[in-house]
């Protein structure tokens, strides 16, 4: 099933449940809208309905150097959710792919230990098999997304 099977909502839900951080950011980029200039709204077609309601409460109207608040729409709100879950699987992967390199190449253990086992039971990640979750979950992400694949080839 790809992103766009369900909708926006739905799929925030689960994020939600399943990473409760990232949902928060989405939803706080979402509630605040995109910046536009006076030319973009032009261009979009939303000028005349923003210079109305700026002429009905007597405030000036847009300037060329003045920028608007205006709400997402479905895709892009569909974008935003497709280029974090993206850039979050890439960098997972990526991350860990570099810290086994280094410790391969500098012939250091790929097993890292986090904690001080005087005072708490230590922590452990086990590098190749971090990375390997870490690919796995990049190629699912890339999987859900698969129908964005014809819209945006350049970043898969």
């Amino acid at each position: 099933m790809a992103i766009r099977d369900d909708n926006y909502e739905s799929i925030m839900a689960r994020l939600r449940r399943e990473m409760p951080s990232l949902a928060e950011q989405l939803d706080q980029e979402v509630r605040h809208g995109r910046t536009v200039s006076e030319k973009d709204l032009r261009q979009e077609g939303r000028y005349d309905e923003r210079a109305s309601r700026l002429a009905e409460t007597e405030l000036p109207p847009l300037g060329k150097s003045d920028v608007s608040v205006i709400p997402y729409t479905e895709d892009e709100r569909f974008e935003l959710v497709r280029e974090s879950l993206l850039t979050l699987a890439e960098t997972m992967f990526a991350t860990r792919r570099s810290a086994l390199k280094v410790a391969v190449e500098h012939e250091m253990e790929t097993e890292i230990h986090f904690g001080d086992p005087e005072l708490e039971v230590p922590s452990r990640i086990d590098l190749p098999d971090e990375t390997e979750r870490a690919y796995v979950a990049l190629r699912k992400v890339r999987g859900l997304l698969a129908d964005d694949r014809e819209l945006h080839p350049e970043i898969f």
